[in-house]
């Protein structure tokens, strides 16, 4: 039996514009769909939604560094840190990872290490280091974006605070439904969130990341908060979820490692789905000369 497809010019068209703005790479290596290591300054690594520097924060020895002054978004833009163009979520409409390897000073609550918005306060992403109130936990806050978490105000994950000068693997990943937030590879390995009330998971069915195109690392908060006083080496968005284990891995592998071995941790698509990636990136090439 044979199925045939039509296609008007026009949705040819928008297909086309769609893989040529990159927005969602059909890869074998889908899994890691981004990486900023600040090797060649704010420039994707694996992809190419290179980011640009805003502000005084500036790009040496492998890093991103910002002063701590502010960071939050002016005019749309990171008013501090490195701003990451949209294609860097499109089409990242259910499980994802974040992951940031950051070095944090104290530079009092609510600073900003990465921030996905859609520049209001009614839908974001947003880690900093430490909060402003008592226990002043390092955590992700999340609101809107499709979720089911309306408010009022944001939901938290939250781990012991993390200003502390030293050098930490900041991980966050959604699977559809939980939200969970890794520190070092662990949740709660000391035993911090336990005693001090805090969990390091929330539950949010229906989050969409693609709809937070206002993105920021060490600042672009659509609050009124600085960017973090300290630098960030490495910077990861995954298209998937990640267990606890494989989030026990990627920190054993350091914010140095080199991509083939993150992407061994995170396995690959299965075959099938590969085969199928490859056709239809065959076939919009064919279709888009």
């Amino acid at each position: 039996m044979r199925i045939t497809f039509y296609l008007s010019q026009r949705s040819i068209k928008q297909l086309c514009a769609v893989t040529a703005a990159g927005s969602m790479a059909f890869s074998a290596n889908a899994q890691l769909l981004h990486r900023y290591d600040f090797s060649t300054g704010a420039n994707d690594s694996i992809g190419i939604a290179n980011g640009t520097l805003q502000g005084t924060a500036s790009i040496s020895g492998g890093s991103l560094n910002t002063d701590g002054s502010g960071g939050a978004l002016s005019g749309g833009v990171p008013a501090n840190g490195v701003m990451l163009p949209g294609s860097a979520v499109a089409g990242i409409t259910g499980p994802f990872t974040i992951e940031s390897w950051f070095i944090g000073n104290f530079n009092g609550g609510y600073c900003t290490t990465f921030s996905f918005s859609d520049n209001t306060r009614n839908n974001y992403v947003l880690a900093t280091p430490a909060r402003g109130n008592f226990p002043f936990a390092s955590s992700i806050s999340v609101i809107g974006g499709g979720g089911t978490w309306t408010g009022p105000g944001d939901t938290q994950a939250g781990e012991q605070y993390q200003d502390n000068g030293a050098l930490h693997d900041m991980l966050v990943t959604y699977n559809g439904t939980t939200l969970a937030y890794y520190i070092d590879g662990a949740l709660d390995s000391s035993g911090w969130d336990a005693a001090n009330g805090v969990s390091p998971t929330t539950t949010d069915p229906g989050l969409n990341l693609s709809s937070m195109t206002f993105i920021g690392i060490n600042g672009g908060s659509p609050w009124p908060d600085n960017s973090i006083k300290g630098s960030t080496l490495d910077f990861r968005i995954y298209g998937q979820s990640v267990s606890s284990s494989q989030a026990a891995s990627l920190y054993s592998l350091g914010a140095d490692a080199n991509t083939a071995s993150i992407l061994t941790t995170i396995p690959e698509p299965s075959a099938l789905a590969l085969v199928g990636l490859g056709f239809i990136s065959f076939a919009l090439r064919r279709l888009c000369r």
